[in-house]
């Protein structure tokens, strides 16, 4: 039996006069007056409207525009997303590392811990990690939309409308500043916390739509199902789907919008060939198994090479527990054997995945890792093969390389030169 109490689920409509937060409070106008000693500043939500000194107490009155009268004075989407921010200013404020290692977000503040960000030595190198201090504040900021414009009821998937749009936004920022050298290192950090959890988790999952609270779905896997929704059907396909949700509910009281809101408008500007891609991503706990087999490199007479790459690529649902299903709607698996009697099942494909062909080029003295193809094939077998000629020699090939697909073991969706070697299953 599971130790919490489940939410409820989103169709259920006598409980979405609840939102996600809290029971007993709703969109406000908020001012204080603050007064402390005088060698101290005090620091609430809004914006400073006067700063006096009375009887050795130094005073501060501090007050928060109203919400609609911001909205209204609003002038544009921001930066392509999905509404203009709200507020005049947003501000950093540190905290003592004794309070504890976080960041939070709250209407044009955030507070920020000097632990979690302020002391940190970044290595923001492609070799190095991820600048985690620059996406944690990413994310805060993102919930000055998802919460603090909309905000969802409290029922199951509610966080994926607070978090995982946020992680989403996160990692367009990081990939925006740093390139694609700190996404992919993102993306195998998501993975493998999505990846822990679902070995550790005790209490049976759910499907992203259906979240309830887990840290590893609603903000690694949520982060990567959403990135890649973005590259299936274009980055401002999914920002007008998401933008429908934010012009139907900003600052909305109850009945509180919900995932299946969401998925709805995801689902109407989503092509029929890709349609598979929500069931898949939302409503369904979908893996791959991708595995990069062997390729062989010819360089052709008019200097450019060939890469015959063989992989393959299974797909299976997930239950609760993890039990493995290949079925689906009383369709029939389909299999692959090989020669050597090995075989592999998966659910009837007609999916997209990236196949990618990787060099080399020295760029400001080090070698890097450079993209020579990146294309989506059609899979429709277990076992398959490609050949793609590239301008430049090539040293690595994968099968949906950046792991936007979450696969169980994606190591092997990638080999260089030194591991080619003739494997099979």
């Amino acid at each position: 039996m599971a130790d919490f109490e489940m939410k409820a689920h989103p169709s259920d409509l006598t409980v979405l006069g609840v939102n996600e937060l809290t029971r007993d409070a709703d969109w406000v106008d908020f001012e204080a007056t603050l007064s402390t000693s005088e060698d101290q500043i005090a620091i609430a939500l809004g914006y400073l409207k006067k700063e006096w000194m009375k009887d050795g107490r130094r005073y501060f009155h501090y007050k928060r525009d109203r919400m609609m009268a911001r909205m209204k004075a609003s002038l544009a989407y921001n930066s392509k997303k999905f509404s203009a921010y709200q507020h005049k200013q947003l501000r950093i404020i540190e905290f003592l590392r004794i309070y504890g290692s976080f960041a939070q977000s709250y209407p044009n503040t955030i507070p920020f811990s000097e632990s979690h960000g302020f002391i940190a030595d970044v290595d923001d190198s492609d070799a190095g990690g991820v600048d985690f201090a620059f996406g944690v504040t990413s994310h805060e900021v993102e919930h000055h939309w998802w919460v603090h414009r909309v905000i969802g009821a409290d029922v199951l998937g509610a966080s994926m409308l607070s978090e995982s749009i946020s992680e989403y936004e996160r990692l367009k920022t990081l990939k925006q500043e740093y390139g694609k050298s700190q996404r992919r290192t993102f993306f195998k950090y998501a993975l493998d916390h999505h990846l822990r959890g679902r070995k550790n988790e005790s209490s049976g999952q759910d499907s992203l739509m259906y979240v309830d609270g887990q840290s590893y779905i609603r903000y690694s896997k949520g982060a990567l199902v959403f990135y890649a929704l973005s590259d299936y059907m274009g980055e401002e396909n999914l920002n007008s789907a998401v933008r429908k949700l934010v012009e139907k509910n900003k600052f909305q009281g109850p009945p509180y919008t919900t995932s299946m809101e969401l998925v709805d408008y995801i689902r109407e500007v989503t092509p029929d060939s890709l349609q598979y891609v929500i069931k898949d991503m939302f409503e369904t706990i979908s893996l791959y198994e991708k595995r990069v087999v062997d390729y062989k490199t010819t360089k052709l007479e008019n200097g450019t090479y060939q890469k015959d790459i063989e992989f393959n690529v299974s797909k299976y649902r997930s239950g609760a527990k993890g039990n493995k299903i290949y079925t689906d709607d009383s369709i029939e698996s389909i299999t692959y054997q090989n020669d050597s009697g090995g075989q592999m099942s998966s659910l009837p494909l007609a999916d997209y995945i990236d196949i990618g062909v990787f060099g080399e080029e020295e760029i400001d003295g080090e070698k890097k890792v450079v993209e020579l193809y990146l294309q989506k094939h059609k899979m429709t077998a277990i076992h398959n093969t490609v050949t793609i000629i590239v301008n430049q020699k090539p040293t690595e090939v994968g099968v949906d390389p950046y792991s936007k697909l979450i696969d169980t073991d994606s190591d092997n969706n990638r080999m260089n030169s030194d591991e080619v070697k003739n494997i099979f299953l």
